[in-house]
């Protein structure tokens, strides 16, 4: 079975569930149509309907080249009529070729976010479940781009897909009932990660690739192919100390290494990487609200899926941790902007009391 029909069946029968009341937009990129006519079909199968959207690497970069940033932080009216009627969004990939990202000014990106804003908060009150699929951004292009092995990202994109949805459930569950009972987490790593903060009585969310009621419950309406990490937002106010991420974080064309965030009572104070700083620090500088607040917690459970990529935080043991808007996750923070970091052998402990150690379960 082709890797686009394995996914489109997933998609529509587990993660999603689509029934025949359901009315679907598949958004795809010229280089993901054969993925987005499978889902598309599993859909129809199921009775519902269903709308494509085509984008391309020309529309995308020209809309930045030719709409004013007053135009761009207009949200689209196509967008928010779209959310009046439906109530399942699927989104695969992203522009095949990302070598022109980093030629784009950051304040077009930071209006277009900006216009994003009023689109996906619509879709967060009025419940409309979303799933995204990452696997559209493995193309040559970017592999070229970020110095990847484009055989090697595939392998690890491909075996995360296959990684079990109901083991990673079961130690999921486990992993949030600790968070959920604990009250203070210390995050420590060779690599000079100091960092102390503090958990509320926040929902903690499972992504381990299916939504259901329990998901729906705590407002989980969002899920990507491959999954398998559990989240929580903390106490916004609460963050001190230093985090170190040794993983590159890739954004707009370039890979940031070395990044390093300083805490005050929940604060960044300092901001620093050894290569390529500008290329996030320049979004972050142009964003808007709690842009400098701590804002989640990310422990990785696929045990198919490795750091190096860009899907570090689902990687088995991987800790990230996250700045800026985090409502959407029940946090408090309003912003235009999130980043965030991934560290791939931290040790982390809950109440004095060791759930990994260098990367590593210990529960």
């Amino acid at each position: 079975m082709k890797i686009e029909d394995q996914m489109a069946r997933t998609l529509v029968n587990e993660s999603l569930r689509i029934k025949k009341q359901d009315v679907v937009v598949v958004s795809t990129y010229q280089h993901t149509i054969d993925m987005a006519n499978a889902i598309a079909m599993e859909c129809f199968k199921k009775g519902a309907d269903v709308l494509m959207t085509l984008d391309t690497d020309d529309v995308f970069y020209g809309h930045l080249k030719v709409l004013s940033k007053t135009n761009l932080r207009t949200t689209s009216a196509h967008c928010l009529g779209l959310a009046e009627y439906t109530n399942v969004n699927i989104f695969i990939g992203g522009p095949e070729d990302p070598s022109d990202l980093s030629k784009e000014p950051p304040d077009k990106f930071s209006a277009l976010f900006k216009g994003e804003q009023a689109h996906f908060e619509k879709s967060r009150k009025k419940g409309i479940r979303s799933a995204y699929l990452p696997l559209g951004l493995v193309t040559p292009q970017r592999a070229k781009v970020y110095g990847f092995s484009y055989n090697a990202w595939m392998k690890d994109v491909t075996g995360a897909l296959r990684a079990s949805p109901k083991k990673m459930s079961a130690f999921g569950k486990k992993l949030a009932n600790r968070l959920s009972k604990a009250k203070k987490v210390h995050i420590t790593s060779k690599q000079g990660t100091d960092l102390t903060f503090r958990l509320g009585k926040r929902p903690v969310h499972i992504y381990e690739g299916i939504l259901d009621a329990a998901d729906a419950k705590k407002g989980t309406n969002y899920v990507s192919l491959p999954s398998g990490e559990v989240v929580v937002t903390l106490l916004e106010n609460s963050a001190e100390g230093k985090a170190v991420f040794d993983v590159p974080v890739a954004h707009a064309g370039k890979l940031v290494h070395n990044m390093r965030w300083k805490f005050k009572k929940g604060k960044l104070v300092d901001f620093k990487a050894s290569r390529n700083l500008r290329s996030v620090k320049d979004f972050y500088d142009l964003a808007h609200g709690d842009k400098d607040k701590i804002s989640f917690f990310n422990l990785g459970m696929n045990p198919n899926s490795k750091v190096g990529f860009l899907m570090n935080s689902i990687a088995n043991g991987a800790v990230t941790i996250g700045i800026g808007g985090n409502d959407m996750r029940g946090g408090k923070n309003k912003s235009d902007y999130e980043l965030d970091g991934t560290m791939s052998k931290a040790t982390v402990k809950l109440d004095g009391k060791e759930i990994i150690k260098n990367g590593k379960y210990t529960i």
